[in-house]
């Protein structure tokens, strides 16, 4: 497979960047001519075969020093091992990225510094790309960035799916304990069995291994559990164990302690990573949903991207429409699961439940984001909702979505119900992409700070609920929704 390289100036590949360049700068020329078509009488042709003749030249040769990308051995790149130069200068393109253009609002910038220090020291002739990315992570999750992540390479991931074998039962994180929730009907342990072990690894081992490379904002850790919570087995094959048999010692329902061997398994859903596991929940474009019934109402919004087809200001202005001509007073809104996304959404959905104007960001913004309205206040919608409003709440909650949340709490626009969020009223983000030169790993990193007008509210951690309801072990086991249920109870339905 190719593997393309990012562009440093727009979120595109680089490939892609060169093309529209290349149509731009043609369309001024072409533009050009029109102009001083008198004077070049004759000379179209001639013109545009020289002009396209040099692109295509200069792409050849782009193409050929790697400016593009590279080509990548999807079979054998997960034992491609390389030079300790070679890792020592993709590691330094970690460094230039997060030291020169992060805000770093949640990191000790020397202690960074020091952290990188010390693992250049710590690279190996002949590692792997998991040996390396195992090395290296921590690294950038010490930024505490939620928008900050490193990636395995586009080869990588696809070679696993083929031949990558992950801990074969769906494994959670309740409290602090680890429980198995799926797994083949053929397996010794059964759903509701609490995990002490790992091939000698305990339980408290394994958290703190997971907690040390999942990215998230500030000193909270919502975010890092609830990707435990719904990721595990892919984290623990990218930075505990990826053996093809694991020793399991375990805990029954009746407390018994118990002891068993499990064959690892080629599971294709548990092969995501990172960035890409927080849109793994919403791939079949179920992003938002409303649904009345005969005295209140659910608004679920699984993520803040526009939904294909179904715009989602068209889509809040007849939901709430609906519910003003019902006389609905009652409202749920479900955010759990929402990782974030547009502001402009979630302005939208703000200016439904405001009858006052507020302000949204109060930072200066940079002009492009003033150009697109970042800077823009909340302002009251049309069909206002004015009755009692719950908002469900979850450790994805961050970014926008925090924001969001934020917003809510300050203005007294609802209660909020649940889990503390993944993040709070400030983060980081306007992110960049990169692919690292030699192992093609990725990185997203962020360049700008987000900063909601609200006072009060905790920097470094997540926005508590005014409820906090959390699922037991035999409330997932039983597909119990207890925080909907503990939601419907406060509005007294």
């Amino acid at each position: 497979m190719f593997s393309m390289n990012k562009s440093s100036f727009l979120p595109v590949n680089t490939l892609i960047l060169y093309i529209g360049i290349f149509i731009l700068s043609t369309i001024i020329i072409l533009g050009l001519y029109f102009l001083f078509r008198k004077k070049l009488k004759g000379q179209k042709m001639r013109i545009l075969g020289t002009w396209i003749s040099f692109w295509l030249f200069a792409a050849v040769i782009l193409f050929a020093i790697g400016v593009f990308g590279e080509f990548v051995d999807v079979k054998t790149v997960n034992s491609k091992v390389y030079s300790k130069e070679e890792l020592t200068q993709d590691l330094k393109q970690v460094e230039n990225s997060i030291m020169k253009e992060n805000p770093l609002i949640f990191a000790d910038e020397q202690e960074l510094k020091k952290g990188f220090a010390s693992t250049y020291n710590k690279i190996e002739e002949g590692m792997t790309e998991l040996e390396f990315y195992r090395l290296i992570n921590p690294l950038v999750v010490d930024v505490n960035c939620g928008h900050t992540n490193l990636l395995i390479s586009e080869g990588l991931q696809k070679n696993r799916m083929e031949i990558a074998r992950f801990f074969p039962l769906k494994v959670t994180l309740v409290g602090n304990r680890l429980y198995v929730i799926e797994g083949e009907n053929t397996a010794e342990i059964k759903p509701g069995a609490r995990i002490k072990s790992i091939n000698g690894k305990s339980c408290d081992e394994i958290i703190e291994i997971l907690f040390e490379n999942i990215s998230g904002d500030g000193d909270n850790q919502a975010k890092q559990r609830y990707i435990i919570s719904k990721h595990f087995n892919s984290k623990f094959y990218d930075f505990v164990d990826n053996s093809e048999k694991f020793h399991v010692e375990y805990i029954d329902w009746e407390g018994n302690l118990k002891y068993t061997y499990l064959n690892a398994k080629n599971v294709n859903k548990f092969n995501v990573n990172a960035w890409d596991l927080q849109f793994v929940e919403y791939q079949d474009g179920n992003y938002y949903k409303g649904e009345i019934f005969d005295d209140y109402a659910v608004l679920s919004v699984h993520v803040f991207m526009p939904e294909k087809g179904k715009e989602f200001s068209s889509f809040l202005d007849n939901f709430f429409l609906e519910l003003k001509e019902k006389d609905i007073n009652k409202l749920i809104i479900d955010l759990r699961g929402n990782y974030g996304g547009s502001q402009q959404m979630a302005k939208s959905l703000l200016s439904y439940l405001t009858n006052k104007e507020f302000e949204y960001f109060i930072d200066e913004m940079p002009f492009l984001q003033t150009l697109l309205g970042f800077s823009k206040p909340v302002t009251p919608a049309s069909n206002v909702f004015d009755g009692k409003l719950v908002v469900l709440t979850d450790g994805s909650n961050y970014s926008t979505t925090s924001h969001f949340c934020a917003l809510v709490k300050f203005h007294n626009l609802g209660t909020l119900l649940g889990n503390e969020t993944g993040g709070t009223y400030i983060c980081t983000d306007s992110s960049k992409d990169t692919v690292l030169n030699h192992t093609r790993m990725r990185l997203h990193y962020s360049t700008l700070v987000y900063r909601v007008a609200v006072e009060g509210l905790p920097e470094n951690n997540g926005i508590e609920p005014d409820i906090e309801v959390k699922s037991t072990i035999k409330d997932i086991l039983n597909n119990q929704d207890i925080q909907m249920k503990s939601g419907m109870q406060f509005l007294g339905l």
